[in-house]
């Protein structure tokens, strides 16, 4: 692990900064979810306009909350880069919520999807490495 300017240079903000940030994002993400199953129990789960933008926020909002958390907690690059892109992720799948299809919503989903099977894939592989035969 560095130390020094190394690790300086990488968090600039304070960790205090990026755990409130983490925390506040998390909370907002859970209203969100609150609000939406309200919301799907007033129209009976009846597909509305509506349903799509309010799950698209509780997606972003837990991504920002899982990208600041990564910069709270000394790790390494690896993990760090891969905790970031899975926050990236949710992040882009709540956005092409709120956008109509285009080229550039299905390259979105594609990026989604892939960084979902990259990440559960560095899982699986790490645990048949190690022949752990407890599961994650």
């Amino acid at each position: 692990m560095k130390t020094g300017k190394a690790a300086k240079h990488r968090r600039k903000l304070p960790v205090p900064v990026w755990r409130w940030g983490a925390t506040l994002f998390f909370a907002l993400a859970l209203a969100g979810i609150a609000a939406l199953l309200l919301s799907d129990a007033w129209h009976r789960l009846r597909p509305s306009a509506l349903h799509p933008k309010m799950a698209a926020l509780p997606l972003i909002l837990i991504g920002l909350s899982y990208a600041c958390l990564q910069f709270s907690a000394r790790r390494p690059r690896r993990e760090l880069i891969q905790g970031l892109a899975l926050g990236t992720a949710f992040g882009l799948w709540g956005g092409e919520q709120l956008l109509p299809p285009s080229p550039l919503v299905t390259l979105m989903d594609c990026l989604v999807v892939t960084i979902f099977v990259v990440d559960l894939s560095f899982i699986i592989v790490e645990h048949l490495r190690l022949r752990d035969h407890d599961l994650p």
